[in-house]
């Protein structure tokens, strides 16, 4: 038998290290029998140093047992867990059968391997016995499975229509992406039958459509049935248009266990669908009853329809599906025509056709309205009489102004300003085009911008662009521009706002919000580190306290020792709130299953060692009636700032001290309050309570304590109210929101 010479390698040990081991013989048999183990068998000291090894060590961990011997197990874990006091999985003193746990050691190979423990202790023989399984396959299947599920999850999440999963004969909500709730506008339905959260359906016809699919396993399809959804359960029903499909979903034995729901929300489409249709009918009674003159006629410009108002501007009635009145009326020129009518009077008419394309894109035909501009032609003659006046206006104007021939972009005019500060003499502008004070990525967009068939029929339009001076300065400039007639040509009014100084000054802004980030951060960094730099020597004078008080038999010694170590434990829980204060700001929020009972138990227990809670009775009842998850950092600083003050400030004279806890968790929340019969809050201070720094005049404390409970509270979306009157204790209610994480029911 190989007993890798336990006895000769301990005392190799412990001649080398002067560590006295404690180790016993195996018995032949038994250790052969345990070398064929595919588990890791060992034996370890009070030290948790490995005494005996199996030859499994070599196979799972790449070690033989002689190179494992002598050695501590903690030398061998992962570097993650290597922080962690290894008694706190292994409690190589303990007396009592550890419970199985897990922990990640490093290969030979330096590759991770995962075991799971189970241990019991030898009190006698001072060993602690160990068995180690290798589970490092089935942690990397659950990664991989856990990938999948993630990556099934996301698609399911982020997909463009909406998607549900019913399961069970009852059609009960199993999975329901974002589309699907805003569809019904639901929001609470995971583990709810369709017909207790739409019961509105069952009128329709959808429960027996659903029946049906789960018990034949024949799909249903629907293209833009109408739906109707009590969405404020009001009563109220909203129309719905949907394509959706009900399709079986089968199990690994290939048996329906529920329904799958695809569909898309296609309200918009048909409505819009309908309401063409319903212009269609209007749209020759809009023709007869428009005020102006317009009329509509097929690709070869043959009239097909008119109103009166048409044929009061020509002077007669047409000849439906002969005449022609305006033979370019596919043009988008505008251009102004001359109609003559029978009676010799002359008219003129600025025609503005809209063409109708087929869906190759093909004209089969327009709507032309014809805009009579007889008077407006002799107003233009009065106007040009007070040209004088306007171009004052113009040419003395405080910001560059020109304008363009809409076509060419070739410049028309330019005033004093832009010459001025673009630094081209006016000849110079009346030879350029407007493309020429452009930069070269911004002169197709001009183009495109600049297209008549694109503008705004309200003459108006506005932007930010860059510009080029003549000295090759690039500045950015805000236009406001206008399209005017001028000199009988379609042209556009542009006026012309550096906004070079805006732009810097918003530079400047970002910058600033940039440095006062960066500024923020060191800061919170500066605070963590001074605080923690502060605790050592303050524990130092503690401890020196400490000797003084052993050491001195002086009453005003120990008095002044005792009067400084209150100093120092004042001090010293300050720091520790900036410490929580500044973690609580620096930390993200890490969601786990808490127990509540658990967890508020140990906080008790280790606050009932303060001095001020002697005597005081704690009442303790917290129902969990669903799981509760939140960040424990945040929980933990919440209850113990509450406890520790419901102890702090007790009327000590009081005969019955006590301090409640009472709440229950429930789908959504947890809701649970904290009450004393100690000395109060007068209601004039219960909103300062929760302000940085602030104390009640004459009490202890450092004034962040509840100001780090509202700032955790807030952080795990909850939310706190006092309750309290001065003289007659103090009641906090919190409700705290169950940040589950989303998971199948």
């Amino acid at each position: 038998m190989n007993t890798h010479n336990i006895p000769e390698n301990n005392a190799a040990k412990k001649k080398n290290n002067n560590t006295p081991y404690y180790f016993e013989e195996p018995l032949h048999e038994l250790a052969k029998i345990l070398d064929f183990s595919m588990d890791l068998i060992c034996s370890c000291d009070e030290e948790g140093r490995f005494v005996w090894v199996n030859k499994a060590s070599e196979r799972i961990l790449g070690y033989t047992p002689e190179e494992l011997i002598g050695k501590k197990c903690r030398d061998f874990i992962f570097h993650e867990d290597a922080n962690i006091p290894i008694n706190e999985n292994i409690d190589f003193r303990s007396e009592t059968h550890l419970p199985m746990f897990e922990k990640k050691f490093i290969h030979k190979n330096t590759s991770i391997i995962y075991l799971q423990w189970s241990a019991v202790r030898d009190d006698v023989k001072k060993l602690s016995y160990c068995i180690g399984r290798d589970i490092t396959e089935k942690k990397n299947i659950e990664k991989a499975i856990e990938i999948e599920r993630l990556q099934f999850f996301n698609i399911y999440s982020q997909a463009p229509s909406y998607m549900g999963i019913l399961t069970g004969r009852d059609h009960v909500y199993e999975l329901a992406n974002e589309l699907y709730l805003q569809l019904i506008d639901k929001k609470d339905i995971i583990g709810k039958a369709v017909k207790d959260v739409l019961p509105e359906l069952e009128t329709q016809g959808i429960f027996e459509i659903l029946d049906n699919v789960y018990q034949t396993g024949e799909s249903f399809s629907a293209n833009e049935m109408l739906i109707t959804f009590d969405r404020y359960s009001n009563g109220k029903l909203k129309d719905v248009y949907l394509n959706f499909i009900f399709q079986a979903r089968r199990d690994a034995n290939n048996t329906i266990d529920g329904i799958f729901i695809f569909g898309n929300d296609v309200t918009e489409q048909v409505l819009s669908r309908k309401k063409i249709e319903e212009s269609e009918k209007m749209y020759k009674d809009l023709i007869h009853k428009l005020p102006v003159a317009t009329y509509s006629c097929d690709a070869e410009g043959r009239i097909v329809l008119y109103n009166k108002a048409a044929a009061a501007l020509w002077g007669k009635e047409p000849e439906l599906g002969k005449d022609v009145w305006y033979n370019s009326w596919n043009c988008t020129d505008n251009k102004e025509i001359i109609i003559e009518r029978p009676n010799g009077d002359k008219r003129n008419v600025l025609p503005y056709p809209v063409p109708f394309h087929n869906t190759d894109g093909e004209i089969t035909g327009a709507v032309i309205v014809l805009s009579d501009i007889t008077e407006m032609k002799l107003a233009q003659k009065e106007l040009r009489k007070s040209e004088k006046k306007y171009r004052y206006l113009f040419d003395n104007n405080p910001m560059p102004m020109w304008i363009i021939d809409l076509v060419s972009f070739k410049f028309l005019d330019v005033n004093k300003m832009a010459i001025l500060q673009y630094g081209y003499s006016r000849e110079e502008f009346l030879s350029m085009i407007a493309l020429d004070i452009r930069p070269n990525d911004d002169k197709i967009h001009f183009i495109k911008s600049s297209d008549t068939s694109n503008i705004n029929q309200s003459n108006y339009n506005r932007g930010i662009w860059n510009h080029i001076k003549k000295d090759g300065t690039i500045v950015p400039v805000e236009i406001i521009a206008h399209n005017i007639v001028y000199e009988g040509t379609a042209a556009r009014l542009i006026l012309s706002n550096d906004i070079s100084d805006r732009k810097k000054a918003e530079t400047n802004l970002e910058k600033r919000n940039r440095e006062l980030i960066k500024t923020n951060s060191e800061l919170d960094r500066f605070v963590y580190s001074v605080s923690h730099d502060l605790r050592s020597p303050l524990t130092s004078i503690l401890g020196l306290i400490s000797f003084i008080e052993t050491e001195s038999k002086e009453i005003d010694t120990l008095k002044h020792a005792e009067l400084i170590r209150i100093s120092i434990n004042r001090l010293d829980d300050f720091i520790k709130n900036i410490l929580s204060y500044s973690r609580n700001n620096r930390t993200g929020l890490e969601v786990e299953q808490i127990s509540l009972k658990e967890m508020i138990l140990d906080i008790v227990d280790s606050l009932q060692r303060m001095k001020e809670a002697k005597g005081i009775r704690f009442e303790i009842e917290i129902q969990e009636q669903k799981p509760f998850y939140t960040d424990r950092l945040r929980f933990t600083t919440i209850l113990k700032n509450l406890i520790s003050n419901a102890i702090k400030y007790h009327k000590k004279e009081n005969a019955d001290r006590f301090v409640k806890i009472l709440g229950y968790s429930d789908h959504e929340n947890l809701h649970f309050s904290i009450e004393d019969n100690g000395i109060g809050i007068d209601s004039e201070f219960h909103k300062k309570i929760f302000e940085m720094f602030f104390r009640l005049s004459g009490k202890d404390g450092s004034g962040i304590g509840l100001y780090i409970v509202k700032d955790a509270v807030e952080i795990v979306q909850g939310s706190i109210e006092v309750q309290s009157e001065k003289g007659t204790g103090t009641k906090f209610n919190i409700t705290l929101k169950n940040l589950k994480p989303c998971q199948k029911n």
